[in-house]
């Protein structure tokens, strides 16, 4: 009985680009993508708290708002 497949490693040698390494690639790139959006994401987060931040500590200070 034989139980060698078609679709074995040694088969498919040399046959176009490897699937995990182009995996690797999508997975590498969409990582890099979504840290990017990240912080991004996060310094409109922060410039957002930034200001909050500076309007309440302006308002407790006893100065009232700015206008």
């Amino acid at each position: 009985m034989n139980t060698s497949h078609a679709h074995t490693e040694s088969t498919s040698a040399g046959h176009g680009v490897d699937q995990r390494f182009l995996w690797r690639v999508l997975l590498a790139a969409g990582g890099i993508y979504l840290a990017v959006k990240l912080f991004r994401g996060l310094g409109g987060l922060f410039w957002t708290v930034f200001g909050l931040a500076f309007g309440l500590v302006w308002m407790l200070n006893g100065r009232g708002f700015p206008w």
